[in-house]
């Protein structure tokens, strides 16, 4: 953001983005080809070097792999490179940025979206399906990827939210643009004001909508501080719309995923907070309503169909929202009560399914975690939490070395930490300097995490630790803590090396 605030004070600087703002058209209406003057050099990194074959290529690795885990959008195989270039401009760059496999050039272009993003949305106050669309990419990949990294999730979250509101896409399309003109533009006070809502909502805008629903569920979910995008009437429509077409073989998966995460929303809205297992009435109905959201579990499952019950991303969400469901027994227990075995066979349910997250996090070759959306990354960060919780949980009948047995906490941080190592190279990342890849980063993180885990963990014999703050002398150089909360917006590490759960996922202890 300090970025946009910098751009903000020098707004007389227009047109150094080098991308057209596009005028708000009808559905059904092409998009110009952008004119505007090239973007700027930034020190010494060209941001426009790709080759039409670069560019292509890029686009073809954005469209069969990055959508297969979140389809936000659909990208015909007619369209080319250039066709986006004209028709989405900021889409594109953002593309750009999350398919670039240089640190320093991938950095240049993080940098060039936050400023366009200030420009065009804060400055010329544009809104268009494009905007949107870049903004949901953003969020979704180059978080993850944005040098210099700050936290920024909740903004772009709020800026997707305000799209959407804008564009009008959360209700049923106006049957007549005069429907949408404002009270001060009807009595001639704003007489150049233009809508920006179309007459006809096309099969992207549901897209959009519905991923934008998706996102900030996730990003409210795990930040604990906003709200999501508000579930309507018309976007229950959009999702049946999509569950009918066959236009694109994504429209399926994210029907599914928007379906649970609307399950998910419910479940961590639930009465949890006195618990659940007691005979006071609000135990009583906590009890109720978790019957309740596993029964809509398991209708999910049943009435999905056949060919996507094995698909992977939507095995993910599945996932998650159960632990969300099972973790209610991790509610701190009240003093006097007793050992339940209703909370023991929720606390052996959590365990399974966290074990089967880990199974199929496991499946995935390093390769394909460029392609990982930002929810799968706090899906695996809500998973170790809640693995942490069970396996130090005291309480009578719980098994601590079941738990290691059936899911050893500091074998799968290792794994991942090795694994995530081994992705800039499996892709043919380069890093000069101090940028480094997010990857590595991440691996150098999990290491450091799990000296940390190790440390609190209860019967960890042979477990060396390194008690010194860090892994060595060229972790302290490259990897410092905020990178962390840079990636992720993870403001305070201590919700994963004590396992509090301080991100919104189980706030109960």
């Amino acid at each position: 953001m300090d970025g946009l605030m910098m751009l903000l004070t020098s707004s007389g600087a227009g047109g150094r983005t080098g991308l057209q703002t596009p005028t708000p058209l009808p559905a059904d209406t092409q998009p110009e080809a952008e004119t505007s003057s090239p973007a700027p050099e930034r020190a010494d990194i060209d941001i426009d070097i790709d080759t039409p074959a670069e560019e292509e290529e890029a686009l073809h690795a954005f469209r069969t792999h990055r959508l297969q885990f979140l389809p936000l959008i659909h990208l015909p195989a007619t369209t080319t490179a250039q066709d986006l270039k004209h028709q989405s401009p900021f889409l594109w760059r953002c593309i750009t940025a999350v398919e670039s496999k240089h640190a320093a050039r991938q950095a240049a272009l993080c940098v060039t979206i936050r400023e366009l993003a200030g420009k065009r949305l804060l400055v010329d106050c544009d809104k268009s399906l494009d905007l949107l669309q870049g903004v949901l990419v953003y969020l979704a990949w180059v978080t993850f990827h944005s040098q210099p990294q700050k936290s920024s999730l909740c903004i772009y979250a709020q800026m997707a939210i305000g799209l959407v509101f804008e564009l009008g896409l959360n209700k049923p399309a106006p049957p007549d643009l005069s429907m949408t003109v404002s009270n001060s533009n009807a009595v001639g006070h704003m007489p150049g004001l233009k809508a920006s809502i179309s007459t006809r909502r096309t099969m992207n805008e549901r897209r959009a909508v519905l991923s934008c629903f998706v996102l900030t569920s996730i990003i409210a979910q795990f930040l604990g501080r906003m709200d999501p995008l508000r579930w309507t009437p018309h976007m229950n429509e959009c999702l049946d719309i999509l569950a009918q077409s066959d236009e694109s073989p994504g429209d399926g998966v994210l029907v599914q995923i928007t379906r649970t995460r609307l399950l998910a929303d419910q479940i961590l809205q639930g009465p949890w907070c006195e618990g659940v297992y007691g005979l006071h009435p609000t135990q009583a109905l906590a009890a109720f309503h978790l019957k309740a959201f596993e029964s809509r579990l398991e209708t999910i499952k049943v009435e999905m169909p056949i060919p996507l019950t094995d698909n992977k991303p939507i095995l993910f969400h599945l996932y998650d929202t159960e632990i969300s469901l099972y973790e209610v027994a991790l509610v701190k227990p009240p003093p006097d009560e007793e050992m339940s075995s209703q909370r023991l066979g929720h606390l052996y349910a959590c365990l399974h399914v966290v074990k089967q997250f880990f199974d199929l996090f496991f499946t995935i070759a390093p390769a394909e975690y460029t392609s990982l959306a930002l929810p799968y990354l706090t899906q695996v960060s809500h998973c170790l939490v809640t693995l942490f919780r069970l396996s130090t949980l005291d309480y009578p009948g719980w098994d601590k070395a079941a738990v290691k047995g059936t899911v050893d906490l500091l074998v799968v941080a290792e794994q991942i930490a090795t694994r995530m190592s081994q992705v800039a190279a499996a892709v043919g990342m380069r890093s000069d300097g101090a940028l480094g890849d997010p990857f590595s980063k991440l691996g150098m993180m999990m290491q450091k995490l799990r000296s940390e885990w190790a440390v609190r963990l209860p019967e960890c014999p042979g477990v060396v630790v390194d008690r010194s703050g860090g892994g060595g002398e060229g972790f302290a150089s490259s990897m410092e803590m905020g990178d962390l909360d840079s990636f992720l917006s993870w403001s305070e590490m201590a919700w994963l090396t004590e396992g509090n759960g301080a991100g919104g996922f189980a706030t109960w202890s």
